[in-house]
């Protein structure tokens, strides 16, 4: 489902990694992988990547190593949450942390989370009035 993520990216492109929580299960992460998918299709750019917190890889840091090994030195990450927890305020400032370490020319830009953006909750609202009213 997923194209390869070795072959996505150009120099002179910024690529968005989109950053899900993660799990072992494929079924949990098949909607974030057609996600991604859908996305590489409908901008027209393979710099579409998708990575996991845990539990699922690859990984944040495995990703910045590949762009990075690509030659690419920044990147726009998006956390697929639904608002700003642990993961948000504290694992990712950490993960952040790291490839800043090991890689100190990469660029990396931190995006809201997904689930605070207004269009996002008023869709959340539009679906659930759906529900509360079946």
């Amino acid at each position: 489902m997923t194209a390869p993520q070795t072959q996505m990216t150009t120099k002179q492109s910024t690529p968005l990694v989109l950053l899900a929580h993660g799990s072992k299960y494929a079924q949990w992460r098949a909607p974030f992988e057609q996600l991604a998918d859908d996305l590489r299709k409908d901008v027209g750019t393979d710099n579409v990547l998708l990575c996991y917190m845990e539990s699922a890889s690859p990984t944040l840091l495995d990703t910045v190593r590949g762009l990075a090994a690509a030659g690419v030195t920044r990147c726009r990450v998006l956390p697929l949450f639904m608002a700003q927890g642990a993961h948000f305020n504290t694992d990712i400032p950490g993960q952040l942390e790291e490839i800043k370490r090991q890689f100190p020319a990469f660029e990396v830009t931190l995006l809201p989370v997904i689930g605070q953006h207004p269009q996002f909750l008023t869709l959340m609202r539009q679906l659930t009035k759906e529900a509360v009213n079946a």
